[in-house]
C-alpha cells in the first residue's frame, strides 16, 4: 500500500479528466480515506485491460462492457485477483467429445446413418448447426434410397437380377462409407486435431463400434414395426357379407371405392365373397377369392383381367396384378393388367403376360404403320398360355368385310413384335362386345 502511495502521483490517471479535476483528485489525497477508495480504483483501472482479456474465456468471469465500477463486487475481485496475468495463457480444455475420421469411418461401416449422426455431432459441436442438420438430413435419404432400390429390384435367388442387385448394393454401400469418411476427414480433421491439442477428448473407433450397433439396432425395431404395419391387414364391409381385405399402401377409401365398383358391376351381391387389395410401391395387387379348379377353366382368367381394368380407376390407375387365389389364400393365377399412351388419346392395354415394354414396342410398331396417329384408337392386347395372343380393336362402324381385310393386314403386319402368328383377331365395340373373331395364321 505504502508503494502505491509513494508513485501514485507519477502515474496517468485513465478516463476522460480535465486537469482542474487532476488538481481536485491530487487536493483529496489529504484525506486519508480519500486516499484508500483512489488507490483502490486505481488498481481497478490499472488491470482493466486483463479484465477485458479474459473475456474471452468462460473460465473467467465477465466485466462489465461499458467502463469500470468503482466499487466492483467482491466476487469479481477474486475472479480477478486468481487470474494468471502473465503473457502466455493455457488455453480452456473444451468440455464436450468430438469424433475422428476412424470412429465416423467405423460406424459407417456398420450402419450409414451412425456415421451421419457422429459427423451432425461434430459440427453442432463445432458451431455448424446448419451443416449438422443436413448431414442427417442426408444420411435418411441414403436408408430411403436403399430401401426404395430393395422394393423395386425384384429379384430370386441365384438369378441373373439379384448378382446385379448385389453388385448395385457392394457399390453404393462402399460409396457412402468413403464419402462419409472423407467429410470427416477433410472438412473436420483439422478442427478435430486443434480440439484434441487443447486438451479435448476424442472419440475413437470403438466409440465409433457403439454408435453403430446402437444405431443399426434402432433402425431394426422402427423396420420390423413399419414392416408388420405394411403387411397388416385390414377389412372393410361392403353390404352385409361381402368385404375387401387391404394391407399395404392402400387406404380405407380405395378399398371402399374398389368395394364399391365391384359391386356396381355385379361382382359382390352379398354372397360373402372377400377380395383382396394391396398397394406396394411399385404396383397394385388385386386377388380375387375363387373356388377350387376354377382358375383352370378356359377363359376365366380373362374375365378377371377385364373387370380388373374396368375398376383400375378406384385404387390409383395402371399396373395391376390380378391373382386368383384358393380358399387358403395360396395364389393359383397371377396376370398382369396395364396400359401404355402414346401421344393424344391411343392407347395400348396389355394383360396376362405380356409386359409394358412388350406394349411398348407393339405401340411402336403401330405407330410406324399409320395406325396410331393420336385419334383415339385403343389396341387390347392379350396373350396366356392356355389361350394364346389375342390382339383385339375397337370399332364404332358396324363391321363389314373390307374392314376385316384391313384389319387383317394390321395384324399381319405387327405379327413379329407380338410374338409372331398365329394370333387371334378381335373386332370389338366400345363396350367390348366381340363383333368379329377371326384367327390370323
Amino acid at each position: 500500500m505504502l508503494a502505491w502511495i509513494l508513485i501514485f502521483p507519477a502515474l496517468p490517471i485513465r478516463g476522460h479528466h480535465t486537469r482542474r479535476q487532476n488538481r481536485t483528485i491530487r487536493h483529496s489525497l489529504r484525506k486519508p480515506f480519500a486516499i484508500a477508495k483512489l488507490i483502490f480504483n486505481m488498481f481497478v483501472q490499472q488491470i482493466d485491460p486483463l479484465v477485458r482479456e479474459a473475456r474471452f474465456t468462460d473460465r473467467w468471469p465477465t466485466p462489465p462492457t461499458k467502463g469500470v465500477a468503482p466499487w466492483p463486487s467482491l466476487a469479481f475481485m477474486i475472479g480477478v485477483l486468481g487470474m494468471d496475468t502473465s503473457s502466455e495463457r493455457v488455453p480452456h480444455r473444451p468440455e464436450y467429445r468430438l469424433f475422428d475420421s476412424a470412429a465416423v469411418g467405423t460406424a459407417t461401416f456398420i450402419c450409414p446413418p451412425a456415421g451421419a449422426i457422429l459427423l451432425a455431432i461434430n459440427y453442432v459441436r463445432l458451431g455448424k448447426a446448419g451443416r449438422g442438420v443436413l448431414a442427417v438430413v442426408l444420411g435418411l435419404i441414403v436408408v430411403a434410397l436403399n430401401i426404395l432400390v430393395k422394393l423395386i429390384w425384384k429379384t430370386s435367388s441365384g438369378s441373373l437380377e439379384r448378382l446385379e442387385y448385389d453388385a448395385f448394393e457392394l457399390l453404393f454401400l462402399g460409396f457412402t462409407w468413403y464419402l462419409t469418411w472423407k467429410i470427416a476427414k477433410e472438412d473436420q480433421g483439422y478442427a478435430i486435431s486443434q480440439h484434441a491439442a487443447r486438451g479435448g477428448r476424442l472419440g475413437f473407433a470403438g466409440t465409433g463400434f457403439g454408435v453403430g450397433i446402437a444405431t443399426l439396432a434402432i433402425l431394426v425395431v422402427v423396420a420390423g414395426a413399419l414392416l408388420y404395419q405394411y403387411q397388416h391387414r385390414t377389412t372393410v364391409l361392403i353390404g352385409a357379407k361381402d368385404q375387401v381385405i387391404y394391407s399395404g399402401l392402400a387406404t380405407r377409401g380405395n378399398a371402399l371405392a374398389l368395394g364399391n365398383a365391384l359391386k356396381s358391376n355385379g361382382y359382390l351381391q352379398e354372397r360373402g365373397t372377400s377380395v383382396l387389395l394391396h398397394k406396394g410401391m411399385a404396383a397394385t395387387t388385386i386377388s380375387f377369392g375363387v373356388q377350387y379348379g376354377v382358375w383352370n377353366q378356359a377363359g376365366i382368367l380373362s374375365k378377371f383381367e377385364e373387370l380388373t381394368r374396368q375398376v383400375v380407376p378406384t385404387v390409383g390407375g395402371f399396373p395391376v396384378q390380378v391373382q386368383l387365389i384358393d380358399s387358403n389364400g395360396n395364389v393359383q393365377e397371377t396376370s398382369n393388367v396395364g396400359e401404355v399412351h402414346f401421344g393424344g388419346k391411343d392407347a395400348v392395354y396389355y394383360e396376362g403376360t405380356v409386359t409394358k415394354a412388350e406394349a411398348m414396342a407393339l405401340g411402336k410398331r403401330f405407330q410406324a404403320i399409320g395406325f396410331l396417329r393420336g385419334k383415339g384408337a385403343n389396341i387390347l392386347w392379350s396373350r396366356h398360355d392356355d389361350d394364346g395372343t389375342i390382339l383385339a380393336f375397337v370399332v364404332v362402324r358396324e363391321v363389314d368385310a373390307k374392314m376385316v381385310s384391313s384389319f387383317e393386314q394390321i395384324v399381319r403386319d405387327v405379327a413379329p413384335v407380338a410374338g409372331g402368328l398365329p394370333i387371334d383377331m378381335h373386332l370389338v365395340n366400345p363396350q367390348l362386345e366381340v363383333k368379329k373373331d377371326e384367327m390370323i395364321k
